[in-house]
């Protein structure tokens, strides 16, 4: 059975995931009134799924909606340098490991060393339809 104490995401990023969502959902939502207040499409939303009910109130819904996004990017890069998320899981490159990757490769780590079976398959197999006693590729 799966260990439940395993925290994936942090509450702080799991609040501003769904803050997002219900912003985008009410941004959806008032978009839809303020496609429906164009005289130019033809078709029309239902009156029960748009928010604002007029144009007027459709801008201010939208609008509204944008700062809750805005403020809440803000705080989300806020807390992403402050707790060091960003460094630990958008940016896990170090400098030396750039480096590292701009040196020329040696022997040790040439292609055939470290996937030895890349000489054999030709690219027509996967490893479903394939097995490594296949002969077939």
């Amino acid at each position: 059975m799966a260990d439940r104490t395993t925290i994936i995401h942090l509450a702080w990023l799991r609040a501003m995931h769904w803050t997002n969502a219900a912003a985008m959902t009410v941004m959806v939502l008032s978009g839809w009134q303020i496609y429906d207040a164009s005289p130019i499409f033809a078709f029309r939303f239902s009156h029960s799924i748009t928010l604002g009910g007029w144009l007027g109130g459709g801008l201010l819904w939208h609008f509204a909606a944008m700062w809750v996004l805005m403020l809440n990017g803000a705080l989300y890069l806020i807390f992403g340098l402050a707790s060091g998320r960003f460094r630990r899981k958008l940016f896990p490159i170090s400098p030396s490991g750039v480096l590292h990757e701009r040196l020329p490769p040696s022997r040790a780590t040439s292609p055939t060393t470290i996937w030895p079976s890349t000489t054999r398959f030709s690219g027509c197999c996967t490893s479903a339809s394939c097995s490594s006693e296949s002969s077939s590729c």
